[in-house]
Order: structure tokens, then C-alpha cells, then sequence
């Protein structure tokens, strides 16, 4: 098993040069063969161990349907329900009633196709006891970030759906919530090759952009910063995530977010950012130094915060394996940070306590920055409560704040985010992890 990653973290590193530029042909396949593997080895489980039997998706187009490119490809005008049921074989029975065979490119991982205002006759035929569609149960008055994806069926539609099902089945359905988290959770093979190949690009770029082909102290603004990552990112064809997210850790601990702020000689610049491509995104963060004119290399207060990171970094890969609840799992690396002879913290800010903090936030990521799958993340405590599926991807993300003499006692802040695979054994690296601090001189 172990060389079989090897060889997909090899081919995907083949294909990051590429990557940016393959043909629709291309992608269309890629996700064909991601969805016929997902159908055939992750779809059940995630049914059942949800005791689901059947799984209703309302996609009527326009990006309306958060999963709708899980199913097929984004359309306009919809392609009304997919439907999968559990009838007890080996598979799940998958339909798609809206659109014709013909009417769609041919991915061979449908059994049926039909007419949606045949719903109700379909499912009184197969006689479900627990019918899933995409809402959620989370009661925050707010969304929290990322909801949205299980949260994708409008008040219409449930209720044209209740009249059309009619009962008892307008009564049998419930939330697809934990579902999704597991469908979304765990990774076939080629969803791990397409995802490495858009991480390495994203980090190339950040590596790029924290460096002097970009940077000259004293005249370029972090707004320079960011356009420049936007056109990068244009001109190769890649979708956003969010806009860049450039900023300066100064010594009174506040950050500095203003495009207009020139970088000067002796700043701390982070960048938080993600690209996407063929229903992948990726969330980064890269940490560099600006040399001062005495300075030929990192200063030490700077190697040590960084190096704290490392440290933390590394505890969290021997500690994190897949399988049981997010929320223990997070506990246990509170623990350990105490351990450690450090002071765990809930805040993404230092406080006045002594000695080195630490705050984790690690989150699901995949086809969002921000996934549906399980968490080790305390802002967002619902996904806590999910397991953690084998073969996961999370963003391994961290703060580590370390008390500096340079900046008199203030904290040096070390924002730490690699996209990993969360497997039975352990956290395996989904793209190269940054090793030391990125040096402009």
C-alpha cells in the first residue's frame, strides 16, 4: 500500500507542469473515473454506515447544488435528481432523472435515467425507510463556514418534494449530513493525484511570490502580492479559492492586512491562499522572512518561532490517525501540546500568558478549501463530531506563537497550513511541505 502512494505522489508531481493546461477531454475523464470509483467503493459505506437507503440530490442548475460536480459536470440548466439506493446488492443503484442518456457526455456510471416528476412512483417501488437529502441539523443561528455544502436543497424543493414523495415517505426524510461528510471524507486514488497535482502548483506559486522575482523591500506593496498571484493564477487557468490573503505579523502582535503597505526590510509576511481546478481546491499558508541590510541569513528568533512549528508539526503527524471522532482526536492534541511544555490556546491570537502557544485548527479540505468531511477544529465544533474517514484530506493547520526579545516579549506568530492525507497509519504529505522559512533579501 505504502508504494502504491508513492507511485501516485510521483505521477502527480509529473503532472503539476501540465496540470493547468490539460484538455476538457482530459478533466472530463479524470472525473468520470473519480465518480465510478467513488460510486463503486465509498458510496456504500457511507450509506450504510448512516443507515441511509436511499440518497436524493436536487440539482436544478446554476451552481445551485453545492455537490452537483460530484455527480456530473455544471450545467445551467440542472439535471434534475440523482437518486442512489441501497436494494442490498453489492453497488448502489444510481439514477438520473432530468435528463436524457443522450442529453449528457457518456461517463457510464449511471444505471438509469428517467423523469423527475416520477419520484414519487420511483421511490414508492423501492420502498426506503430513511430517505437523505441535503440539509443539515446544525442549529447556529449563523452558517458556519463550509455548511452550505450539505445544506444544498432549497425550502421549495423539500416541500415539492414532501407533496410529490406523499406519504409515509414525506416523513422518512432526514438529513444527509453525515453522508456527505463521509462521501466527501474519504479519497480514491485518482482524487489524490489530481489534488497533489493542484497542491504542488499552489505552492510553487507561493514559493514564487515570497521570493525577490517579486519582492523588492522598500517599493512593492502586499496589494503587488497579491495581483501578482491573481495573474499567475489567470493566466493558467485555475479557478480561486479566495482572494490572497497577504499579511504582516509586526512586533505589537497586529496584524497588517493593507494592500497599500509597502514591505520593508525586516518583515514578517504570511500568505494564506488556495487554488482550483476540475472540482479541486487547495488551502496553503507560507511563511517568510524579509532580510534585514546587516543580515545575510534568518536571524535566530526568527529559525527558533519557526522551528517551534516543526516541532508542534511533528507531534501532530505521530499523533493523528484515521478513524473514530474528530472532537477525541482534538483532545488529544491538547494534551499533548501541554506535554510538550507548551500552551494550548483557543485563540488565533497570542495572549499575555507566559511561554510558547499553540492554537489548532485542522480542518477538511479537497473540492473546498473548507470541506464537509470530519475536523479537529474548535470554531467548528459540528464537524468535530464526524469521523474521521481513512484516507482523508485535512489541512494540517496550526499556530505556533513564540515570546521574542526583538519584538520585547511580544509573540512571534508561525501560521502553519500543509493539505495532507489523513491515513490508518498516520498524516502523509499530499504535496512538499515547507521545511524552513522563505528568505527575500
Amino acid at each position: 500500500m505504502k508504494n502504491f502512494r508513492t507511485i501516485l505522489l510521483a505521477f502527480s508531481l509529473l503532472l503539476c507542469s501540465t496540470a493547468s493546461a490539460s484538455s476538457a477531454n482530459t478533466d472530463w475523464a479524470i472525473s468520470c473515473s473519480i465518480r465510478s470509483d467513488k460510486f463503486d467503493y465509498v458510496l456504500p459505506d457511507a450509506m450504510r454506515d448512516n443507515g441511509i437507503e436511499m440518497w436524493i440530490v436536487i440539482d436544478k442548475g446554476r451552481g445551485t447544488e453545492p455537490l452537483a460536480r460530484d455527480f456530473t459536470e455544471a450545467s445551467s440548466n440542472g439535471y434534475g435528481l440523482f437518486v442512489f439506493t441501497d436494494r442490498g446488492d453489492d453497488r448502489i443503484e444510481r439514477a438520473n432523472l432530468g435528463r436524457g442518456e443522450d442529453e449528457v457526455k457518456s461517463c457510464e456510471v449511471y444505471d438509469l435515467y428517467g423523469d423527475p416528476n416520477d419520484i414519487g412512483e420511483f421511490v414508492r417501488a423501492r420502498d426506503p425507510q430513511a430517505i437523505a437529502v441535503n440539509f443539515t441539523t446544525d442549529t447556529e443561528l449563523f452558517p458556519m463556514e463550509g455548511r452550505h455544502l450539505s445544506d444544498g436543497i432549497s425550502h421549495t424543493d423539500f416541500k415539492n418534494l414532501q407533496a410529490a414523495l406523499g406519504e409515509p415517505y414525506a416523513s422518512r426524510l432526514v438529513s444527509a449530513e453525515k453522508l456527505i461528510a463521509h462521501w466527501r471524507g474519504r479519497r480514491v486514488g485518482l482524487e489524490l493525484v489530481e489534488f497533489s497535482a493542484i497542491a504542488e502548483i499552489t505552492r510553487k506559486l507561493l514559493d514564487r511570490a515570497l521570493s525577490n522575482e517579486v519582492v523588492t523591500p522598500g517599493k512593492t506593496t502586499l496589494g503587488d502580492v497579491m495581483w501578482w498571484l491573481e495573474e499567475q493564477r489567470k493566466q493558467q487557468g485555475l479557478a480561486s479559492g479566495w482572494d490572497p490573503t497577504i499579511y504582516l505579523s509586526p512586533p505589537d502582535g497586529n496584524e497588517i492586512a493593507n494592500t497599500h503597505r509597502v514591505i520593508q526590510r525586516g518583515d514578517i509576511i504570511q500568505i494564506d491562499y488556495g487554488l482550483g481546478r476540475n472540482n479541486f481546491f487547495t488551502d496553503i499558508k507560507r511563511f517568510a522572512y524579509v532580510l534585514k541590510d546587516d543580515e545575510q541569513d534568518l536571524p535566530d528568533w526568527v529559525r527558533d518561532g519557526f522551528e517551534n512549528s516543526r516541532i508542534v508539526r511533528k507531534m501532530i503527524r505521530n499523533s493523528v490517525t484515521s478513524g473514530g471522532l474528530g472532537r477525541p482526536k482534538l483532545e488529544l492534541l491538547k494534551q499533548r501540546v501541554a506535554e510538550m511544555g507548551f500552551v494550548y490556546t483557543e485563540d488565533e491570537q497570542p495572549s499575555d500568558v507566559d511561554g510558547v502557544e499553540v492554537n489548532i485548527g485542522m480542518h477538511a479540505a479537497g473540492n473546498l478549501g473548507h470541506d464537509a468531511g470530519g475536523a479537529l477544529f474548535q470554531i467548528f465544533p459540528t464537524r468535530t463530531d464526524y469521523e474521521i474517514q481513512p484516507y482523508s484530506i485535512i489541512s494540517l493547520e496550526f499556530i505556533v506563537f513564540t515570546p521574542t526579545r526583538e519584538w520585547r516579549g511580544n509573540k512571534l506568530p508561525v501560521n502553519i497550513e500543509e493539505n495532507v492525507l489523513v491515513t490508518p497509519h498516520g498524516i502523509e504529505w499530499l504535496h512538499v511541505p515547507q521545511q524552513r522559512p522563505r528568505i527575500i533579501r
